[in-house]
């Protein structure tokens, strides 16, 4: 065990690290100021396990309906041999007949709770990459289920990723992502979008390092992604492929740039001998609660009844988030609205102040005529 891995087995406290996977790591890079969630992931955790072992409740789960609908999907595409896959390349002419070639890592070594299992998946995964990188022409067009290790703090975390595609002429794999949300053209939810080619670039991040390792060039592994959203109303694929993924890189490679440091501040803001496993040393750690926070961090609750406490404007919204930021909390905006308390503090209290007061007084005429 490395130096690394037992200060993060220190840190969890007698909790079994658990897989964060390509998401959880995403999830950091959505919010890197959250300290928080920086450290339940970095040390091998995530908000689920924390809530369910820490805190002794149950975590928020996936509407069954919703559930059926993405596991649904992904066999669909990814069943069969990747056929249906493969089809949606070929119609988009990135694949021709004659690259057929697919390999699914999960067929080979299948068992999600073995150990054995999953190692021999990441070796899998590797054997068929150094295929493509060293120029063998039986090297898959479409790696389905591939898994990967990432290093964060030393610590190797494996990701699993839904699928790796290159043409014969390709140097080197694109990562793919797969998810089931409905294809809206420009009214697809942009939010959506950018978090499933950050989860995407989890994969590329991780193909740098494999590369790296093997001596090779990293920028091999190209900042783009593929990404196969459903169309409204059926199971049929959308694949919008070569998908740049340049800023969603660059936010991943700088949150996670951080992390031996994080795992050092992580270390200072706890007690001597205390641990993520006391549900009160989570609740002391600094959060950066978001209202997006719940789409993708299960303890946002706990996190929003904080604030909710330390009356922050977040609680009612990023707008008035920002346009009470000023203040700095709730009591102070209706101090400065209502003229009591200190007066403002400076030019920026004094303007929002007025602007309350007119808000005020428009309010005032709209609901009394």
């Amino acid at each position: 065990m490395t130096p690394e891995n037992v200060r993060l087995a220190n840190l969890r406290g007698g909790l079994a690290a658990v897989e964060v996977g390509a998401r959880g790591i995403e999830s950091v890079a959505r919010n890197t100021a959250c300290t928080r969630l920086r450290a339940i992931v970095i040390v091998g955790l995530t908000p689920s396990e924390v809530i369910k072992s820490v805190f002794k409740a149950e975590p928020d789960i996936m509407s069954p309906f919703a559930m059926t609908v993405t596991q649904g999907y992904e066999r669909r595409l990814l069943g069969n041999g990747g056929s249906s896959l493969l089809t949606a390349y070929r119609e988009k002419g990135l694949l021709t007949q004659a690259e057929v070639k697919i390999t699914s890592v999960e067929d080979m070594a299948p068992g999600t709770k073995d150990p054995v299992a999953r190692n021999r998946r990441v070796s899998e995964t590797q054997r068929l990459i150094d295929m493509k990188h060293n120029g063998d022409p039986r090297a898959p067009n479409l790696i389905l289920n591939p898994r990967m290790p990432l290093d964060i703090v030393g610590v190797s975390h494996p990701v699993e990723l839904a699928y790796m595609v290159a043409s014969d002429a390709e140097r080197s794999y694109r990562i793919g992502v797969i998810k089931s949300f409905a294809d809206r053209g420009g009214k697809t939810d942009k939010s959506d979008i950018r978090s499933a080619c950050r989860e995407a670039a989890v994969g590329t991040l991780a193909l740098r390092q494999h590369i790296a390792r093997r001596g090779g060039d990293p920028e091999m592994a190209e900042d783009r992604v593929d990404m196969v959203l459903r169309a409204p109303g059926s199971f049929n694929p959308r694949l919008f492929p070569a998908m740049r993924a340049e800023s969603e890189l660059a936010s991943l490679v700088r949150a996670l740039s951080t992390a031996p440091a994080d795992l050092e501040e992580v270390e200072r803001l706890l007690p001597v001998g205390a641990t993520l496993a006391d549900p009160r040393v989570i609740d002391r750690l600094p959060n950066n609660y978001r209202s997006n926070c719940k789409e993708h961090c299960a303890l946002w609750e706990r996190c929003r009844a904080q604030a909710l406490a330390a009356g922050q404007p977040i609680i009612l919204g990023d707008l008035a988030a920002e346009q009470l930021a000023a203040a700095g909390s709730i009591s102070r905006a209706i101090d400065l609205m209502d003229g009591r308390g200190r007066p403002p503090d400076n030019e920026a209290e004094a303007r929002l102040a007025a602007g309350l007061r007119d808000a005020g007084l428009v309010l005032d005429r709209i609901a009394n005529g």
